[in-house]
């Protein structure tokens, strides 16, 4: 076996703002889907935090969907802001909520 077979195959160029983005979206996510549990609850009950949980699952099946991973090599800052305002909005009304 010669050397040339034994060296790994690069991925990618991985960039820090590839990164952060991806460190952004790894802390959004399961935020996200906490506070919806959360805000289901406070407005339902346990049904509510059942739909919560029904809700954040189907949100990472279309993300998974929509980007063909949970964290692709060539995440955009606007697709990662677009999550950001949506946990935003879901903060903000579980905190009118509470």
């Amino acid at each position: 076996m010669t050397q040339a077979q034994n060296t790994p195959v690069p991925v990618g160029p991985t960039t820090t703002s590839q990164d952060a983005l991806a460190a952004t979206l790894a802390a959004l996510l399961p935020l996200g889907g906490g506070m919806l549990i959360m805000l289901g609850y406070v407005w339902i009950g346990v049904f509510g935090a059942i739909l919560g949980v029904a809700g954040a699952v189907g949100w990472a099946f279309w993300w998974r969907n929509k980007r063909k991973a949970f964290f692709p090599e060539d995440l955009r800052g606007g697709s990662v802001g677009g999550i950001g305002a949506l946990v935003a909005v879901i903060g903000l009304l579980l905190f009118i909520s509470i």
